[in-house]
């Protein structure tokens, strides 16, 4: 199972990079939950989605950020679970706030190939305050 959740995994970083969020949304199960924990009253692309919403997250980080550097340093992988280790950093369009955020990105691959869990844990607090003017 390990070597099947790697693959699934760097084929989803492969088809961020790219672009491909359609690419990207057939990677995950149907039921499956891609969380980023914060306020969505402050940070409009963090909080719960189901799959259908996940080109959602993609397009509106895209308009409110500039992305500098998205960097996974380390990926961990037990059986069907992942973790990726790294660091993020963007740029506030309305603020002008740069956000540079170590992340941790807990995925779950299920027995069909597919991503039943997405969860993003990023320095939350310094994202909220980056929004705000």
């Amino acid at each position: 199972m390990s070597e099947n959740t790697r693959s699934v995994v760097d084929e989803l970083l492969k088809r961020i990079g790219a672009g491909d969020i359609e690419g990207t949304v057939e990677l995950f199960a149907h039921d499956a939950v891609w969380e980023i924990p914060g306020d969505p009253a402050i940070v409009p692309w963090v909080g719960r989605r189901t799959v259908e919403n996940i080109p959602e997250f993609f397009e509106t980080i895209s308009a409110y950020t500039d992305r500098e550097l998205f960097d996974v340093e380390r990926i961990i992988v037990d059986g069907p679970n992942a973790v990726l280790i790294g660091r993020a950093r963007v740029v506030v369009r309305s603020t002008g706030k740069v956000i540079d955020t170590p992340f941790a990105i807990d995925i779950v691959v299920n027995h069909e190939g597919r991503i039943s869990r997405y969860y993003m844990f990023e320095d939350s607090w310094r994202v909220a305050q980056a929004m705000i003017r």
